[in-house]
């Protein structure tokens, strides 16, 4: 959990210097709320998850090791309620708890640390002190490879059940997937990009919830408080080219 959540560390520093952070206590914190709240459900270790917008309008979200994850903008204001922000937050917490970006950065790290170790820069860190000197070199985007079907599909999988257990309408899963799919084309959203054939995520997605015990009409798909944000969100000057 230590190197985990150690290496995420480095890695969302490096994140925050090379995107473009939404600075915005207001926008942050009901990020922090939200994101807190689906992260008490969900399996495995219990990571010190992080919640952080980014000021860009394109669809997008990624999540790093040791529970670190990032929103662009452009999915609060696409998502179409709170559910269907939750659906996106929730898949990439599943990414988290299923350990996937470590995985990856595993095996950018058996690439890069032998090389680190014969340079004799570990500075008697262990792997903390390679990744620290070496971090450029297999940085934040050796780790957001596209994952596997099977990676994403348990990624869904998770996100419907956290969900499901936070009290939120899980068919927002795959409502956000076919949301993504009519806004393909040529500006097909860059979250589409790296979470192809949503058709059949929907599906699974639906039987999915049919497995839990179906849909209820107390769950949630929206709240005040997201509209609001919603709204703030739309109404901030562009982000810088």
């Amino acid at each position: 959990l230590r190197f985990r959540t150690g290496f995420g560390r480095v890695q969302a520093k490096q994140a925050q210097q090379e995107l473009q952070i939404l600075n915005d206590r207001k926008v942050n914190d009901y990020l922090m709320r939200l994101g807190q709240q689906l992260a008490a459900k969900a399996p495995g270790e219990k990571y010190p998850y992080q919640f952080q917008g980014v000021n860009d309008t394109s669809i997008n979200a990624f999540a790093l090791p040791g529970g670190f994850l990032f929103i662009n903008r452009g999915t609060i204001e696409a998502a179409d309620d709170e559910a269907q922000l939750a659906a996106v937050i929730g898949h990439e917490i599943g990414h988290s708890a299923l350990r996937h970006g470590t995985n990856q950065a595993t095996k950018a790290y058996l690439a890069q640390a032998p090389l680190a170790i014969l340079g004799g820069i570990t500075g008697g860190k262990g792997a903390l002190g390679v990744i620290a000197q070496v971090g450029g070199g297999f940085g934040v985007n050796s780790i957001l490879l596209k994952y596997s079907r099977d990676a994403e599909r348990q990624a869904d999988i998770v996100g419907t059940q956290i969900l499901f257990d936070s009290g939120y309408d899980p068919r927002a899963m795959a409502q956000f997937f076919e949301k993504l799919a009519a806004e393909g084309g040529q500006r097909a959203p860059q979250w589409l990009s790296s979470h192809p054939d949503p058709a059949s995520r929907a599906a699974n997605v639906q039987a999915e919830i049919q497995r839990l015990g179906g849909y209820s009409q107390s769950m949630r798909t929206d709240s005040a408080e997201f509209q609001a944000i919603r709204r703030y969100v739309k109404s901030l000057p562009a982000p810088p080219k």
